[in-house]
């Protein structure tokens, strides 16, 4: 064999080594590339995550009417932002300021309406009330229901004086129209409702958050027994809003203020209006 030909055979002999080598090597590089790495390194790649901000924040002013009976108010703020949800109770005799006509938050509600009050309350506490919801009682408590059973320390100071159910020693389980009951008992014997009220509402709102993004919105867009400030396109951000309160533990806060009384009602105690800056700002 003359040396070109053996040449010409050894180059076609490591060419068929080679090849096949570095095709199969080709091959395993791509495959790896489009599997754990490839997954890892496009992950997320395009897809923006939205997080709370300070639009994901809401002051709500809560009036409920019942037949004969001036509406009670409750204070509530939903925040996303900050992981928390607050609730303050307020005296229907509470004073509003430089008010045209009638005086009082309760009596602003009968004569001009919740949104009127709801003005009056921004002037005298200094805060933002983004919407108003005012709801007969009994489709209040109906919400109530569809958020499930609170289970009750009987240790509470808030349940002082009041007549529970014998047999029972440290926790009672309550649906919404029973702690309904015990308020409307704590205001027949004279007791302040308020401090009850807030305990109540914090724990119904807490055991029924990752429902809440669902039963709130269907109630807003249902002919229900209610008027509210919260529009067709409002609806969508208090939802948004619930939403990422249902994926977490959302700390409850809640705080019944003091007040001192005046010719015209009552004022609430500069530590209750530091409770308000700290719990609805």
């Amino acid at each position: 064999m003359t040396g070109k030909k053996a040449f010409w055979l050894s180059f076609a002999l490591t060419l068929g080594i080679l090849v096949p080598l570095y095709a199969a090597a080709l091959f395993l590089g791509s495959a790896q590339l489009d599997g754990t790495d490839a997954a890892a390194a496009g992950e997320g790649v395009g897809i923006a995550v939205r997080r709370p901000d300070a639009q994901d924040a809401k002051n709500l002013l809560l009036a409920v009417r019942q037949e004969g009976e001036n509406s009670w108010f409750v204070l509530l703020r939903f925040d996303a932002l900050q992981g928390k949800v607050c609730v303050m109770p307020l005296p229907g005799d509470l004073a509003l300021p430089e008010a045209e006509g009638p005086k009082t938050l309760a009596e602003q509600d009968a004569y001009a309406g919740p949104g009127m009050a709801a003005l009056g309350l921004e002037q005298l506490l200094g805060i933002k009330l983004d919407h108003y919801l005012s709801i007969e009682r009994d489709a209040l408590i109906e919400l109530g229901q569809q958020m499930g059973n609170v289970s009750v320390d009987l240790q509470w100071s808030e349940l002082e004086g009041l007549s529970l159910p014998e047999g029972e020693t440290s926790r009672l389980v309550l649906s919404a129209s029973a702690a309904a009951e015990l308020l409307g008992q704590a205001q027949a014997q004279g007791l302040d409702p308020a401090p009850l009220r807030a305990r109540l509402y914090s724990a119904f709102l807490l055991v029924g958050m990752d429902r809440l993004n669902t039963i709130l919105p269907d109630f807003l867009r249902s002919e229900g027994a209610f008027s509210t400030s919260i529009l067709a396109t409002d609806i969508y951000d208090c939802q948004r809003i619930l939403d990422y309160l249902a994926l977490l533990q959302p700390e409850m806060l809640w705080a019944a203020p003091k007040t001192e009384n005046t010719a015209d009602g009552c004022t609430l105690t500069a530590a209750a209006l530091e409770q308000v800056d700290q719990m609805f700002r």
